[in-house]
């Protein structure tokens, strides 16, 4: 049988990922991955859930209750060693997304609580990296929104880059 988790990024098209909880057979987190051409929008209504939208690739501006946090993110790669922008998103709110330049972006969410939570641009110059593992199993860590980060409810979100190995002769 076949894992529900086993989701391969569509080469083309604006979505480039999207595991559901329900798809995968859970009750908590989702991911989401867009490509976004320039000018284009996109509105996403967190609902229940808390959001922490990144900024992978490109530039985009961000409008949460008539407050647009603009000319976010500055990566053309995910392989570049920046940390990316991110916006975190309460429960309850539309956020609006537009690409100024060609972008990609990720829609991380988790159930959210009852208290009141803000809005929150997270500073990439504020994002913890580290290096775990070693030899063919390091990994480049970068801390967007950590355990131990007070604004979110429940979500925790990093990004983790895996060199490819290499191999001499």
């Amino acid at each position: 049988m076949v894992s529900p988790l086993l989701v391969k990024a569509a080469p083309s098209g604006r979505e480039i990922v999207n595991v559901t909880p329900e798809r995968a057979g859970w009750t908590h987190v989702g991911f989401r991955a867009l490509r976004l051409e320039a000018n284009a929008t996109e509105t996403v209504a967190t609902g229940a859930r808390e959001l922490c939208l990144v900024v992978l690739t490109g530039t985009v501006d961000v409008t949460v209750d008539g407050i647009t946090y603009a000319q976010l993110g500055q990566r053309k790669s995910v392989f570049e060693e920046r940390s990316p922008a991110a916006v975190y998103v309460p429960a309850g709110k539309e956020v609006t997304l537009r690409a100024v330049v060609d972008a990609e972006v990720a829609l991380c969410t988790a159930p959210s609580d009852d208290k009141a939570r803000a809005v929150r641009v997270i500073d990439p110059a504020s994002m913890r990296r580290s290096v775990r593992g070693h030899g063919a199993n390091t990994r480049y860590v970068c801390d967007i929104l950590p355990h131990d980060d007070p604004t979110a409810a429940h979500l925790l979100v990093v990004e983790v880059l895996t060199p490819a190995s290499t191999t001499t002769a």
